[in-house]
């Protein structure tokens, strides 16, 4: 995966491969000879929704994600977790990474996550 055209592959083999996700849908997608950006509407299995987008670029012969946003909520609209790195909590030893987690004021430090480390959450959440 070290091209942007690569990298929109990969997230939708990894959508069509999550046994959670039953219907996807492309909102927006661009692809560039270095970056690439796409936001996909996922609905689970269990009526929840994952609202998924990414960008990266590629610096050098690396792909970097560049930003993010996984919004994950309930069948009824309630936030169950974001992970973003919308840089607004400057404060945050992990910034700009963070999560909602519950509540859109629950904010907490959080390791980068991909597409791929929300949908192993979520499957892991789900079979709970």
């Amino acid at each position: 995966m070290n091209s942007p055209e690569s990298f929109l592959e990969g997230v939708k083999l990894q959508i069509g491969a999550s046994p959670h996700v039953i219907l996807s849908i492309l909102v927006r997608e661009k692809l560039e000879e270095e970056a690439a950006f796409y936001r996909f509407r996922l609905l689970l299995a269990d009526g929840s929704r994952l609202d998924a987008s990414e960008r990266v670029e590629l610096i050098g012969e690396r792909l970097v994600i560049t930003k993010y946003s996984f919004h994950w909520q309930d069948r009824d609209g309630r936030l169950i977790a974001r992970w973003d790195t919308a840089p607004h909590h400057l404060t945050l030893p992990t910034f700009p990474h963070h999560i909602h987690d519950g509540a859109e004021e629950n904010i907490q430090p959080h390791a980068p996550v991909t597409l791929a480390d929300v949908l192993a959450t979520i499957s892991r959440r789900l079979k709970e």
